[in-house]
């Protein structure tokens, strides 16, 4: 099951639980349509007294109201509620309902969340199962008379870090606790009285939305992201792990590396192949994921099937954030650097796992069985198949197109998108695919959405191309400039 972890972290940012006796007041449709222009991005529907047919006509009628602005609803406790009115998802205590069973009933689609009020708790959620948790309570709140014992600020650090899902904090949440709250790292603040309890739910909102957006930006600003490379070596430091280190460090982001394969390659061509057992790769990927937050993962050179399978394994257990994949087939000299069996446990595996693949002309064509795409039409067609298989988004380059321009192609759930570059008459080009895809992965650890970072990310690899001839490295397909950036100044 494939998720926008990136997209869940925003959606949690400013969460609001209604109470009945608070909102009866300004009523509960003008409450939550004041709050959600005032900031809120996501709303949770949370009556204990109500029963399901009451709840299903709130809940109509808050879907008609949240229509068109993005925010999700969330029916809390009530499966039959939520699958009535066409809900986004379903929140449970430990006591209540379980995961498996929102899940089974709700579908892979459906936003599942899960209270947590301890550190064990928060590291016993299944990440195949839930989507986010809330962390609760934070405080001691009157809203919620029958909590547990209050985690505090302390306990929400230590139960933040115990899991790699989505989180938010609950009870007791005010503006004067958004500082201290943000920075244990969770992803936004849930409240109730804060909104539902105040004359103008749309402007404390709005003071909320501010407070934590400033808090995650200064938190941004003073984080450098980490960024993983999956993929093999070469050694005269053109591509594969090397170009992607490079490309991590010029866009100002920590790099790691877990190597897939040592190639012994010059510019002008590979002559040897040595694979790393696949339980060597794990051991790799294990001993990163158990010490270091990893923001972004790269995946390039996977080499065999077995690899494949072990990758895909692993992060779909482990990883939450963004996974770029670039499905390398053949070096620029022509040599093989997937084998055949290994082109179906990409496409299987990796592929569904992916938050964009960047596939040149001939990888897409052997992903999809077919010819080649040769116009701008034809690119379109295979992105929109390609996307098909799993991936979130798709990214079709166009470098090998016979064009007057390099065009690249932007397929997403909301439709096409066309960046376009012109081209630099030059042979050094040795690594364009996986600097490119390793530029994006460093953009989308930094936590930028996906068009403007894929924008960023095709003028530094334009811009690494047109400076190449700065260096003198090798007789064949040079390799670009990762650090024009810097010596361009």
């Amino acid at each position: 099951m494939t998720r926008d972890v990136s997209m869940m972290r925003n959606r949690l940012r400013l969460y609001l639980v209604t109470d009945p006796e608070l909102c009866a007041k300004a009523g509960l449709l003008h409450t939550v349509r004041e709050a959600v222009a005032g900031g809120v991005t996501m709303v949770q529907l949370r009556d204990k007294t109500a029963t399901t047919e009451e709840r299903i006509v709130m809940g109509r009628a808050l879907m008609e109201a949240l229509q068109g602005t993005g925010v999700s609803l969330i029916i809390n406790d009530d499966i039959d509620a939520a699958l009535a009115i066409g809900a986004h998802g379903v929140h449970v205590g430990q006591s209540d309902l379980t995961p498996q069973a929102v899940r089974a009933r709700m579908g892979p689609s459906a936003i599942v969340g899960l209270s947590c009020e301890t550190v064990a708790q928060a590291a016993a959620a299944d990440p195949l199962l839930v989507d986010y948790v809330g962390m609760s309570p934070v405080l001691a709140t009157p809203t919620k008379p029958d909590h547990a014992a209050a985690l505090g600020f302390a306990g929400l650090e230590a139960a933040r870090a115990a899991t790699t899902l989505p989180a938010v904090a609950i009870g007791g949440m005010h503006l004067e606790h958004v500082a201290r709250v943000m920075r244990t790292g969770v992803d936004g603040i849930a409240v109730v009285s804060a909104v539902c309890g105040q004359p103008d739910p749309r402007a404390a909102a709005f003071a909320l939305r501010r407070a934590i957006d400033e808090e995650l930006n200064d938190t941004m600003r003073s984080r450098i992201p980490n960024a993983l490379s999956v993929a093999g070596s070469d050694p005269s430091g053109g591509a594969g792990i090397q170009a992607d280190l490079k490309t991590f460090a010029a866009q100002q982001v920590y790099g790691m590396a877990a190597l897939t394969a040592l190639t012994a390659q010059n510019t002008q061509g590979v002559s040897g192949v040595h694979v790393v057992p696949p339980a060597f790769v794990r051991q790799q990927l294990d001993a990163l994921f158990d010490d270091i937050r990893i923001d972004a993962v790269k995946i390039g050179m996977i080499a065999t099937a077995d690899i494949a399978i072990t990758v895909a394994d692993v992060l779909a257990e482990r990883m939450r954030g963004p996974i770029v994949l670039d499905p390398v087939m053949i070096a620029k000299g022509g040599a093989e650097l997937l084998r055949p069996d290994a082109v179906d446990a990409v496409r299987t595996r990796l592929l569904p796992l992916a938050t964009v693949i960047t596939p040149n002309l001939a990888e897409a064509a052997h992903l999809l069985d077919r010819p080649v795409a040769a116009t701008r039409d034809e690119m379109e067609t295979q992105a929109t198949l390609l996307r098909a298989l799993g991936p979130q988004a798709v990214l079709l380059k166009g470098g090998h197109l016979a064009a007057e321009r390099s065009p690249d192609c932007l397929m997403t759930a909301e439709g096409v998108h066309w960046f376009d570059a012109p081209r630099v008459s030059t042979a050094n080009t040795h690594g364009t695919g996986c600097t490119l895809s390793a530029a994006i992965a460093a953009g989308l650890a930094g936590g930028g959405d996906l068009h403007s970072v894929v924008r960023a990310a095709k003028q530094y690899v334009t811009n690494a191309i047109a400076s190449a001839h700065q260096l003198t490295v090798g007789h064949g397909h040079g390799p670009t400039h990762h650090f024009h950036n810097l010596w361009n100044r």
